[in-house]
């Protein structure tokens, strides 16, 4: 077993991620639960020698290198979460979206960190890459009058907090004010991660990865103290950056009383879809939503999508002049989307989404169509629209079975296991 102890690089620890989210898709399953367990074990594990073995101390790039840490160690901390809730899949109605959270905020954060993106893209990969995007940005929470005013209270000490800890960067660790400060940074959290806990339903959902103390603000806080105990004015000055960004998250994530939100129409669906491109990233819609599973607040959003990706594809045969064998691929992922719809608006949101053979069903269809246009030289070349941008994005590149010896899978060899 002593290969399980080889230090994995950020890179292969990112690409492990990639594996993670890809089985996650449409939710969690009897036969993948315990194997996404063990593989988010291991993506702490790694990740955590890494930072201990001091290797992100001192990455090349501009800014700080201690953001990039505290970065680094979020990302650890918010595997506690997915570890938790993956467990607890079928217990609670909100499971499929703190999942689905959580692992797209794990990748914002790498995303977000120049430093962190490059390493992630060391020899050729693509670590904690983005399954794809949403057409229109999530809806903020509409808060109670009582929530409104925790929300901007948890704001505003976050930002003082954080001017305090940067005027005390590298001072005296033993001095009253550095003392005193300590104390209420760790009032301060403890208060935060109680509050979004009790709130539970789809606040504790959307908050908890950044109230609690496994979310951004407990792992900012915890690294802001420990630089003021250590005198590293760096750790401190990055720790207080990183709480900033996440009070501005916040804020950004809710709608305060009084403030009104118009959503897109349609949930951002363009009214004419006739092109693969259009459809495609109609599809992507989908795909990232259904990170985590399907629930009561997603799941129409969800067939509408697919709905309009057919009409979309059916549009396209005539309006681009399909024919061939790209015309029988197509026709094949119009059959198939059908299912997938059927299988979606089969689930009662009503109770917890158990977990089931539906969800690898799901994810399975998913992935189906998605090597269909992108392995049909005709559609993937339509799938690239006029701007740039790709529909029916592939699944990120995950780790083949072999890899780092964990034991782990990629997503098609799982599912050719299981239904090839």
């Amino acid at each position: 077993m002593a290969h399980q102890q080889q230090q994995m690089t950020f890179a292969q620890i990112g690409t492990l991620y990639n594996t993670i989210s890809n089985e996650l898709e449409g939710g969690v399953t009897h036969q993948n639960q315990a194997l996404l367990v063990s593989q988010v074990t291991t993506v702490q594990t790694q990740l955590q020698n890494l930072i201990n073995s001091g290797a992100l101390n001192a990455i090349d790039g501009a800014g700080n290198a201690a953001v990039s840490v505290v970065h680094a160690q979020n990302v650890v901390d918010q595997m506690n979460f997915l570890t938790t809730e993956i467990k607890a899949f079928g217990t609670d109605a909100f499971v499929p979206k703190f999942i689905n959270d959580v692992v797209r905020d794990v990748q914002d954060i790498v995303a977000g960190d120049p430093q962190l993106t490059a390493l992630a893209h060391v020899g050729n990969s693509s670590g904690f890459q983005q399954v794809s995007f949403l057409l229109t940005p999530p809806t903020p929470f509409a808060d109670s009058g009582a929530q409104t005013t925790t929300l901007l209270q948890f704001i505003s000490d976050s930002n003082s907090l954080a001017t305090r800890a940067q005027a005390l960067a590298g001072a005296d660790p033993h001095s009253a004010d550095v003392m005193q400060l300590e104390t209420d940074i760790h009032n301060f959290s403890v208060a935060a991660d109680a509050y979004s806990t009790a709130q539970g339903g789809l606040f504790s959902a959307r908050f908890n990865n950044e109230f609690n103390l496994n979310g951004v603000q407990g792992t900012a806080a915890r690294e802001l103290v420990t630089g003021l105990q250590s005198g590293n004015a760096d750790l401190v000055n990055g720790a207080a950056s990183v709480l900033v960004a996440n009070a501005n998250d916040v804020q950004g994530n809710m709608l305060t009383q009084g403030n009104t939100f118009t959503p897109a129409p349609n949930g951002g669906i363009p009214d004419v879809i006739n092109t693969v491109h259009d459809a495609g990233v109609v599809f992507d819609d989908a795909m990232t939503k259904l990170v985590g599973g399907v629930y009561s607040g997603n799941q129409q959003s969800i067939i509408n999508d697919l709905a309009a990706t057919k009409t979309g594809l059916q549009n396209a045969i005539a309006d681009q002049g399909i024919t061939g064998h790209a015309l029988n691929d197509i026709n094949h992922v119009i059959s198939l989307l059908d299912h997938e719809s059927s299988l979606v608006t089969g689930i009662d949101t009503a109770a917890p989404t158990a977990v089931s053979h539906v969800n690898a069903q799901i994810g399975q269809v998913q992935s189906q169509i998605l090597n269909i246009v992108n392995h049909d030289a005709t559609l993937a070349a339509l799938a690239v629209g006029a701007d740039g941008t790709s529909g029916f994005v592939a699944l990120p590149p995950g780790a083949a079975p072999a890899d780092q010896g964990h034991g782990h899978f990629d997503i098609s060899s799982i599912f050719h296991h299981m239904w090839g």
